[in-house]
């Protein structure tokens, strides 16, 4: 009968435990391939879209420069319409670089297109693609109504005229010239990349649910074992209720095996009792044991400090509770005991003594310790991975190789100087390290250009904030490290870039690093200037404190510097770096 109904359990356990599971999966599955998979797909379309209206931004700033300097007097309109064209005809972009920029005017009329030569200077208003469709039309009608916009259509394929493919450009109007700059992109290569994503995604998230699958299999069968051992357990125990139902000696009998110590003292803490398991504990024989008290058996260095402790036991009368000691054995071994015990009354309510078990927990503790090594070693493992990251993006760039180390060693002592928590300090320190992150992604020769860059390489380069943030927003840091780094080159005033964030929308962490940053770019070595030398760094951050630095951590670094705390040279590698 008994086993009949621990079936029924194990099956309903089972069940339990299985429609949970399957329902997970389903969830799984609907969650990435309906729900997360198009908002990736909407996501990644709208970051090239983004890309191509940010390009077509910037070169229309071409025009701008051009503009300028024929309201200069600079050069005449002619010059300056001319010296534009052949500066954006030249422009590729793109992993081929044949990605290009093209001008009509508003008319409109073909004023350059660097793979349809034929076009320049051609009146293009009855111009269709293969659908039929006026896109010289549209691209006026968008400007004149919105200033700038996309624009769907068909066009050959880059260098290619005889490969007629899908297009979206964008394109912007340049009022003083009467101009429309526009560029685009193929959106067949952005599906064949969107396809790609998917196609990897579902070969992970088959290997997922075959994971899940065999850990749901597997938690049904541990399931089914632990319902068979609980039978046997069951049964034990029934056989031992009837047991100790036939006779009190029996029921003593059961008591005296038990894994615990079993012990009763009087009042005044001597054993009065003890079942025979204290020799398996201590070695002791039971008569051995009788008339010591806990003192006599804790290990002297413990019985120092533990003699007051045991008096206000005795004094106080009441339940104990998880008392550890470290005990010495008869042979001397070590032994860490945990007592439980209740005080004991007579009928008029007298202090006879306590009743209670000692429990061997030498294995649970060397466990914590074990736990704790475990939890240090965790925590190396993850320094070690920040260092790695750290180092791989800085063997791109030879020329600032350390320097995200120097800011982390300088950001730790103006965090120390202002009082932060460890805690604060430790995500401090991990941000500091990956504020750079995002230069993996940056063209090389940008990184080790001899000269300064130009107005486009500096806008390209500035992107590694944002790209440092979306590398990191993903793991779950204990601290906001991607939002530290996505911060590290803001300014108080807003005139920081990439979101240009004011004082209350940045986070202590950000604006200690950001000075941090300015001190050790400027006292060292770059491949376009020598070291500007410490004392120029501190000018610097002085002339913008309170307005372009945080005032605290600027005080803070500078205290640091003059009072010889962090020792900063003005040579390219400084020793407090090192």
């Amino acid at each position: 009968m008994l086993e009949k109904k621990f079936t029924e359990l194990s099956h309903k356990t089972s069940r339990r435990i299985a429609l949970p599971a399957f329902f997970t999966l389903v969830l799984f599955v609907t969650a990435i391939f309906f729900v997360l998979m198009p908002q990736l797909e909407e996501s990644f379309l709208a970051r090239k879209k983004e890309m191509i209206r940010e390009l077509t931004e910037t070169t229309w700033s071409l025009l701008g420069t051009y503009y300028e300097r024929e309201q200069n007097g600079e050069l005449t309109r002619a010059e300056a319409q001319k010296r534009a064209v052949l500066r954006i005809h030249n422009l590729r972009y793109g992993p081929e670089k044949k990605d290009y920029f093209w001008i009509n005017d508003m008319v409109p009329r073909v004023i350059m297109h660097p793979y349809r030569p034929d076009l320049d200077g051609k009146d293009v208003t009855n111009f269709t693609d293969a659908n039929g469709k006026h896109l010289f039309v549209d691209f006026v009608k968008i400007v004149q109504q919105q200033g700038a916009g996309y624009v769907d259509y068909l066009w050959q394929w880059k260098d290619e005229p005889a490969r007629i493919s899908p297009k979206m450009s964008y394109v912007k109007g340049f009022k003083p010239w009467g101009w429309i700059i526009g560029t685009g992109m193929y959106t067949n290569d952005v599906y064949a990349e969107i396809a790609e994503i998917r196609n990897k995604l579902t070969v992970i998230s088959l290997g997922i649910l075959l994971v899940v699958s065999l850990l749901s299999v597997y938690s049904i069968r541990q399931t089914i074992l632990a319902d068979r051992e609980r039978l046997g357990i069951f049964k034990e125990r029934e056989t031992l209720m009837k047991s100790l139902e036939q006779s009190k000696e029996r029921y003593r009998n059961l008591i005296e095996t038990t894994s615990d110590w079993i012990w009763e003292s009087d009042s005044s803490g001597r054993y009065t009792y003890s079942s025979p398991r204290v020799r398996d504990l201590l070695g002791y024989l039971p008569e051995e044991i009788l008339n010591k008290t806990l003192l006599d058996i804790v290990s002297p260095q413990q019985a120092r400090t533990f003699i007051s402790t045991f008096n206000d036991l005795i004094l106080a009368q009441k339940a104990i509770n998880g008392l550890e000691n470290i005990c010495l054995g008869k042979s001397g071994q070590i032994v860490v005991l945990e007592n439980n015990a209740v005080p004991i009354f007579d009928d008029q309510g007298a202090f006879l003594g306590y009743r209670g078990i000692a429990r061997d927990i030498t294995e649970r503790k060397v466990a914590m310790e074990e736990l704790k090594k475990s939890r240090d070693e965790l925590h190396a493992s993850l320094e070690e991975t920040v260092s790695s990251l750290s180092s791989t993006a800085e063997k791109r760039d030879p020329y600032t190789a350390g320097h995200q180390l120097r800011v982390d060693l300088l950001a730790c002592a103006i965090g120390k100087e202002l009082g932060l928590s460890a805690h604060q300090l430790e995500g401090l320190h991990i941000a500091a390290l990956l504020h750079d992150i995002g230069k993996i992604t940056l063209p090389s020769d940008y990184l080790a250009k001899p000269s300064r860059l130009s107005k486009e390489e500096k806008a390209i380069v500035r992107c590694h904030s944002e790209v440092g943030y979306e590398i990191l927003k993903n793991i779950h840091f204990p601290w906001p490290v991607a939002e530290i780094v996505y911060q590290h080159h803001e300014h108080l005033d807003g005139s920081g870039y990439p979101r240009g964030l004011t004082a209350k929308e940045m986070l202590l962490e950000a604006k200690i690093i950001v000075v941090a940053d300015v001190v050790e770019a400027m006292s060292s070595h770059r491949p376009y200037r020598a070291s500007l030398g410490i004392d120029n760094a501190l000018d610097a951050i002085r002339s913008g404190r309170g307005t372009l630095y945080h005032a605290e951590s600027v005080d803070a670094c500078v205290r640091l510097i003059k009072e010889g705390k962090v020792d900063i040279c003005s040579k390219d590698v400084c020793p407090v770096f090192l």
